[in-house]
Protein backbone atom coordinates (compact mmCIF):
# COMPACT_ATOMS: atom_id res chain seq x y z
CA UNK A 1 0.00 0.00 0.00
CA UNK A 2 1.24 3.48 -0.91
CA UNK A 3 -0.19 6.77 0.35
CA UNK A 4 1.10 9.87 -1.42
CA UNK A 5 0.85 12.85 0.94
CA UNK A 6 2.10 15.54 -1.45
CA UNK A 7 0.25 16.32 -4.65
CA UNK A 8 -1.55 19.19 -6.36
CA UNK A 9 -4.62 19.40 -8.59
CA UNK A 10 -7.01 21.83 -10.24
CA UNK A 11 -10.32 21.39 -11.99
CA UNK A 12 -10.63 22.53 -15.60
CA UNK A 13 -14.11 23.74 -14.64
CA UNK A 14 -12.51 26.01 -12.01
CA UNK A 15 -10.18 27.49 -14.66
CA UNK A 16 -13.03 27.92 -17.15
CA UNK A 17 -15.09 29.69 -14.50
CA UNK A 18 -12.22 32.11 -13.89
CA UNK A 19 -12.14 32.90 -17.60
CA UNK A 20 -15.85 33.77 -17.58
CA UNK A 21 -16.10 35.22 -14.09
CA UNK A 22 -12.87 36.45 -12.41
CA UNK A 23 -13.09 36.25 -8.62
CA UNK A 24 -10.95 36.64 -5.55
CA UNK A 25 -8.55 38.83 -7.53
CA UNK A 26 -7.91 35.98 -10.00
CA UNK A 27 -8.62 35.72 -13.72
CA UNK A 28 -7.73 33.03 -16.22
CA UNK A 29 -7.04 32.98 -19.93
CA UNK A 30 -6.23 30.50 -22.64
CA UNK A 31 -2.94 31.33 -24.34
CA UNK A 32 -2.06 31.03 -28.02
CA UNK A 33 -0.07 27.88 -27.25
CA UNK A 34 -3.19 26.24 -25.82
CA UNK A 35 -2.10 26.35 -22.18
CA UNK A 36 -4.21 27.98 -19.52
CA UNK A 37 -2.75 30.78 -17.41
CA UNK A 38 -4.00 32.41 -14.22
CA UNK A 39 -3.23 36.02 -13.35
CA UNK A 40 -3.75 38.06 -10.23
CA UNK A 41 -5.24 41.55 -10.35
CA UNK A 42 -2.62 44.27 -10.49
CA UNK A 43 0.17 41.82 -11.31
CA UNK A 44 1.59 41.35 -14.80
CA UNK A 45 3.03 37.94 -13.89
CA UNK A 46 1.10 34.80 -14.71
CA UNK A 47 1.05 31.18 -13.62
CA UNK A 48 0.93 28.85 -16.62
CA UNK A 49 -1.02 25.72 -15.75
CA UNK A 50 0.49 22.26 -16.20
CA UNK A 51 -2.24 20.27 -18.04
CA UNK A 52 -1.61 17.30 -15.75
CA UNK A 53 -2.98 19.38 -12.87
CA UNK A 54 -6.48 18.93 -14.32
CA UNK A 55 -6.08 15.79 -16.49
CA UNK A 56 -7.83 13.43 -14.08
CA UNK A 57 -7.81 10.40 -16.40
CA UNK A 58 -4.03 10.61 -16.80
CA UNK A 59 -3.55 10.96 -13.06
CA UNK A 60 -5.78 8.02 -12.15
CA UNK A 61 -3.93 5.84 -14.66
CA UNK A 62 -0.65 6.83 -13.03
CA UNK A 63 -1.95 6.10 -9.53
CA UNK A 64 -3.29 2.66 -10.49
CA UNK A 65 -0.16 1.74 -12.42
CA UNK A 66 2.07 2.62 -9.47
CA UNK A 67 -0.13 0.98 -6.85
CA UNK A 68 -0.99 4.21 -5.01
CA UNK A 69 -3.96 3.56 -2.74
CA UNK A 70 -4.61 7.19 -1.82
CA UNK A 71 -3.19 10.52 -2.92
CA UNK A 72 -3.75 13.56 -0.74
CA UNK A 73 -3.85 16.73 -2.79
CA UNK A 74 -4.30 20.45 -2.47
CA UNK A 75 -4.18 23.32 -4.97
CA UNK A 76 -0.88 24.38 -6.58
CA UNK A 77 1.32 26.64 -4.43
CA UNK A 78 0.38 29.90 -6.14
CA UNK A 79 -3.17 29.51 -4.77
CA UNK A 80 -1.97 28.77 -1.22
CA UNK A 81 -0.13 32.12 -0.85
CA UNK A 82 1.67 34.63 -3.03
CA UNK A 83 3.81 37.75 -2.58
CA UNK A 84 1.69 40.13 -0.56
CA UNK A 85 -1.29 37.87 0.02
CA UNK A 86 -2.99 34.59 0.87
CA UNK A 87 -6.55 33.28 0.41
CA UNK A 88 -9.32 34.92 2.36
CA UNK A 89 -12.51 33.16 3.33
CA UNK A 90 -14.22 33.70 -0.06
CA UNK A 91 -11.40 32.29 -2.18
CA UNK A 92 -10.76 29.45 0.26
CA UNK A 93 -14.41 28.45 0.02
CA UNK A 94 -14.33 28.33 -3.79
CA UNK A 95 -11.11 26.30 -3.73
CA UNK A 96 -12.63 23.85 -1.26
CA UNK A 97 -15.63 23.20 -3.48
CA UNK A 98 -13.30 22.56 -6.42
CA UNK A 99 -11.15 20.17 -4.41
CA UNK A 100 -14.17 18.22 -3.20
CA UNK A 101 -15.43 17.83 -6.78
CA UNK A 102 -12.09 16.40 -7.87
CA UNK A 103 -12.04 13.97 -4.97
CA UNK A 104 -15.60 12.87 -5.71
CA UNK A 105 -14.62 12.02 -9.30
CA UNK A 106 -11.43 10.10 -8.41
CA UNK A 107 -12.86 6.63 -7.70
CA UNK A 108 -11.67 6.93 -4.10
CA UNK A 109 -8.01 7.30 -5.08
CA UNK A 110 -7.67 10.99 -4.19
CA UNK A 111 -8.44 12.84 -0.97
CA UNK A 112 -8.52 16.65 -0.84
CA UNK A 113 -6.90 18.69 1.88
CA UNK A 114 -8.12 22.23 2.48
CA UNK A 115 -6.40 25.60 2.41
CA UNK A 116 -6.09 28.04 5.28
CA UNK A 117 -7.82 31.41 4.96
CA UNK A 118 -4.62 32.99 6.22
CA UNK A 119 -5.17 36.18 4.25
CA UNK A 120 -7.70 37.02 6.98
CA UNK A 121 -5.98 35.81 10.17
CA UNK A 122 -8.81 37.01 12.40
CA UNK A 123 -11.21 34.71 10.53
CA UNK A 124 -8.84 31.81 9.81
CA UNK A 125 -9.80 29.63 12.78
CA UNK A 126 -13.54 29.99 12.18
CA UNK A 127 -13.02 29.31 8.47
CA UNK A 128 -11.02 26.21 9.34
CA UNK A 129 -13.77 24.87 11.57
CA UNK A 130 -16.35 25.57 8.88
CA UNK A 131 -14.30 23.79 6.21
CA UNK A 132 -13.87 20.72 8.40
CA UNK A 133 -17.57 20.65 9.24
CA UNK A 134 -18.67 21.06 5.62
CA UNK A 135 -16.09 19.03 3.73
CA UNK A 136 -14.67 16.63 6.30
CA UNK A 137 -11.07 17.61 5.63
CA UNK A 138 -8.49 15.69 7.64
CA UNK A 139 -5.63 17.89 6.54
CA UNK A 140 -4.74 21.33 5.28
CA UNK A 141 -2.02 22.68 3.03
CA UNK A 142 -0.41 25.77 4.53
CA UNK A 143 2.23 28.11 3.09
CA UNK A 144 5.57 28.94 4.62
CA UNK A 145 4.40 32.54 4.93
CA UNK A 146 0.98 34.13 4.49
CA UNK A 147 1.94 36.48 1.72
CA UNK A 148 5.07 37.58 3.54
CA UNK A 149 3.58 37.49 7.05
CA UNK A 150 5.47 34.93 9.16
CA UNK A 151 3.34 32.19 10.66
CA UNK A 152 4.78 32.77 14.14
CA UNK A 153 2.89 36.07 14.38
CA UNK A 154 0.39 36.04 17.28
CA UNK A 155 -2.46 36.62 14.80
CA UNK A 156 -2.13 33.01 13.58
CA UNK A 157 -2.08 31.44 17.05
CA UNK A 158 -5.84 30.62 17.14
CA UNK A 159 -5.54 28.88 13.78
CA UNK A 160 -2.75 26.59 15.00
CA UNK A 161 -4.49 25.99 18.31
CA UNK A 162 -7.63 24.79 16.53
CA UNK A 163 -5.69 22.64 14.06
CA UNK A 164 -3.98 20.98 17.02
CA UNK A 165 -7.28 20.48 18.86
CA UNK A 166 -8.94 18.93 15.80
CA UNK A 167 -5.94 16.68 15.12
CA UNK A 168 -5.59 17.95 11.56
CA UNK A 169 -2.53 17.21 9.45
CA UNK A 170 -0.88 20.46 8.34
CA UNK A 171 1.18 20.02 5.20
CA UNK A 172 3.57 22.97 4.87
CA UNK A 173 4.43 23.81 1.28
CA UNK A 174 6.88 26.63 0.59
CA UNK A 175 5.74 29.62 -1.40
CA UNK A 176 7.16 32.81 -2.83
CA UNK A 177 7.06 35.25 0.06
CA UNK A 178 8.37 38.06 -2.13
CA UNK A 179 8.89 38.66 -5.85
CA UNK A 180 11.66 36.59 -7.39
CA UNK A 181 13.83 39.52 -8.52
CA UNK A 182 16.66 38.65 -6.17
CA UNK A 183 16.81 35.12 -7.57
CA UNK A 184 16.96 36.31 -11.18
CA UNK A 185 13.93 34.26 -12.24
CA UNK A 186 11.05 32.38 -10.69
CA UNK A 187 12.54 28.99 -11.60
CA UNK A 188 15.66 29.59 -9.50
CA UNK A 189 13.42 30.76 -6.66
CA UNK A 190 11.68 27.38 -6.83
CA UNK A 191 15.00 25.50 -6.88
CA UNK A 192 16.75 27.17 -3.96
CA UNK A 193 14.23 29.62 -2.50
CA UNK A 194 11.54 27.08 -1.71
CA UNK A 195 13.78 24.95 0.56
CA UNK A 196 14.93 28.14 2.27
CA UNK A 197 11.34 29.33 2.83
CA UNK A 198 10.45 26.11 4.67
CA UNK A 199 13.65 26.31 6.68
CA UNK A 200 13.04 29.90 7.72
CA UNK A 201 9.37 29.32 8.60
CA UNK A 202 10.04 26.35 10.87
CA UNK A 203 13.11 27.95 12.46
CA UNK A 204 11.02 30.96 13.42
CA UNK A 205 8.20 28.74 14.66
CA UNK A 206 10.69 26.89 16.86
CA UNK A 207 12.52 29.86 18.37
CA UNK A 208 9.35 31.92 18.84
CA UNK A 209 7.69 29.07 20.71
CA UNK A 210 4.89 27.99 18.35
CA UNK A 211 5.96 24.34 18.48
CA UNK A 212 6.58 24.61 22.23
CA UNK A 213 3.01 25.81 22.78
CA UNK A 214 1.49 23.24 20.40
CA UNK A 215 3.34 19.98 21.01
CA UNK A 216 0.63 17.83 19.39
CA UNK A 217 0.62 19.73 16.10
CA UNK A 218 0.78 17.28 13.16
CA UNK A 219 3.12 19.12 10.82
CA UNK A 220 4.46 17.55 7.60
CA UNK A 221 7.14 19.37 5.59
CA UNK A 222 7.44 19.26 1.82
CA UNK A 223 10.67 18.51 -0.05
CA UNK A 224 12.29 16.58 2.75
CA UNK A 225 12.02 19.57 5.07
CA UNK A 226 13.98 21.96 2.89
CA UNK A 227 17.40 22.44 4.53
CA UNK A 228 16.31 21.75 8.10
CA UNK A 229 17.61 18.19 8.46
CA UNK A 230 21.08 19.26 7.36
CA UNK A 231 21.01 22.36 9.60
CA UNK A 232 19.70 20.76 12.81
CA UNK A 233 23.13 20.90 14.47
CA UNK A 234 23.57 24.52 13.50
CA UNK A 235 20.26 25.44 15.12
CA UNK A 236 21.22 23.53 18.27
CA UNK A 237 24.52 25.41 18.45
CA UNK A 238 22.67 28.70 18.94
CA UNK A 239 20.63 27.22 21.80
CA UNK A 240 23.74 25.74 23.43
CA UNK A 241 26.08 28.72 22.97
CA UNK A 242 27.69 30.03 26.16
CA UNK A 243 30.34 32.36 24.73
CA UNK A 244 30.04 35.86 23.34
CA UNK A 245 27.65 34.62 20.63
CA UNK A 246 25.13 33.39 23.20
CA UNK A 247 21.86 35.28 22.77
CA UNK A 248 18.92 35.03 25.20
CA UNK A 249 16.54 34.96 22.24
CA UNK A 250 17.48 31.37 21.42
CA UNK A 251 16.24 30.14 24.83
CA UNK A 252 13.54 32.71 25.55
CA UNK A 253 10.54 30.73 24.26
CA UNK A 254 11.71 27.11 24.21
CA UNK A 255 12.70 24.54 26.81
CA UNK A 256 14.60 22.11 24.57
CA UNK A 257 17.16 22.15 21.79
CA UNK A 258 15.71 22.99 18.36
CA UNK A 259 16.42 19.47 17.12
CA UNK A 260 13.95 18.13 19.71
CA UNK A 261 11.18 20.05 17.92
CA UNK A 262 12.40 18.88 14.52
CA UNK A 263 12.10 15.33 15.84
CA UNK A 264 8.33 15.86 16.28
CA UNK A 265 7.78 16.79 12.63
CA UNK A 266 7.33 14.68 9.50
CA UNK A 267 9.25 14.94 6.23
CA UNK A 268 8.20 13.82 2.78
CA UNK A 269 10.32 11.86 0.29
CA UNK A 270 10.31 14.60 -2.34
CA UNK A 271 13.93 15.56 -1.63
CA UNK A 272 14.74 14.90 -5.31
CA UNK A 273 17.84 12.74 -5.02
CA UNK A 274 18.42 9.27 -3.68
CA UNK A 275 21.28 10.56 -1.53
CA UNK A 276 19.11 13.28 0.02
CA UNK A 277 16.28 10.85 0.70
CA UNK A 278 18.60 8.40 2.40
CA UNK A 279 20.02 11.22 4.52
CA UNK A 280 16.58 12.37 5.67
CA UNK A 281 15.47 8.83 6.53
CA UNK A 282 18.72 7.96 8.30
CA UNK A 283 18.80 11.23 10.26
CA UNK A 284 15.14 11.62 11.21
CA UNK A 285 14.25 7.92 11.26
CA UNK A 286 11.70 5.98 9.22
CA UNK A 287 9.05 6.84 11.82
CA UNK A 288 9.15 10.48 10.66
CA UNK A 289 9.13 10.16 6.87
CA UNK A 290 6.09 9.94 4.59
CA UNK A 291 5.87 9.24 0.89
CA UNK A 292 5.28 12.33 -1.26
CA UNK A 293 5.71 13.08 -4.96
CA UNK A 294 4.69 16.71 -5.65
CA UNK A 295 2.59 15.37 -8.52
CA UNK A 296 2.46 16.50 -11.33
CA UNK A 297 5.46 18.85 -11.34
CA UNK A 298 8.73 18.10 -13.15
CA UNK A 299 10.72 19.80 -10.39
CA UNK A 300 9.28 17.14 -8.15
CA UNK A 301 9.03 13.36 -8.21
CA UNK A 302 5.63 12.74 -9.86
CA UNK A 303 6.27 9.08 -10.68
CA UNK A 304 8.41 8.39 -7.61
CA UNK A 305 11.52 7.59 -9.63
CA UNK A 306 13.81 9.45 -7.24
CA UNK A 307 12.31 8.06 -4.04
CA UNK A 308 10.97 4.57 -4.72
CA UNK A 309 14.45 2.96 -5.09
CA UNK A 310 15.41 4.34 -1.67
CA UNK A 311 12.18 3.30 0.05
CA UNK A 312 12.20 -0.15 -1.60
CA UNK A 313 15.71 -0.75 -0.21
CA UNK A 314 14.58 -0.21 3.40
CA UNK A 315 13.91 -3.11 5.78
CA UNK A 316 10.28 -4.30 5.39
CA UNK A 317 8.94 -2.60 8.54
CA UNK A 318 10.56 0.73 7.71
CA UNK A 319 9.40 0.48 4.11
CA UNK A 320 5.81 0.00 5.26
CA UNK A 321 6.05 3.00 7.61
CA UNK A 322 7.25 5.34 4.86
CA UNK A 323 4.87 4.11 2.18
CA UNK A 324 1.73 4.11 4.28
CA UNK A 325 2.02 3.42 8.02
CA UNK A 326 3.06 6.91 9.11
CA UNK A 327 0.43 8.54 6.90
CA UNK A 328 -2.32 6.29 8.28
CA UNK A 329 -1.21 7.14 11.81
CA UNK A 330 -1.35 10.88 11.05
CA UNK A 331 -4.76 10.64 9.41
CA UNK A 332 -6.24 8.35 12.04
CA UNK A 333 -6.92 5.60 9.53
CA UNK A 334 -7.21 5.24 5.78
CA UNK A 335 -10.95 5.77 5.46
CA UNK A 336 -12.56 9.11 6.19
Amino acid sequence: MIIDMHAHALSERFIADLIRHPMGGLRAERQADGYYAIRRSGDDRKSTIDPHLYDLAHRLESLRRRGVTRQLFGPPPFLVAWPGGAPGTELAGVIHKMLKDIGDESDGLMEPIGVGALGEPEKAADALQGAVDEFGFRGLIIPSTAGGRPLDEPAFEPFFALAELLGLVLFMHPNTAMPSDRFGMYGIHVLVGFPFETTLAITRMIFNGVLERHPALKLVLAHGGGNLVFLRGRLDSAYEATGWEADPYFRQHISQRPSAYLDRLYYDTCALSEQSNRFVIETMGADRVVFGTDYPFDIGDPEGRRSVPVVDALPPLDRKKVYSGNAIGLLGGLDR
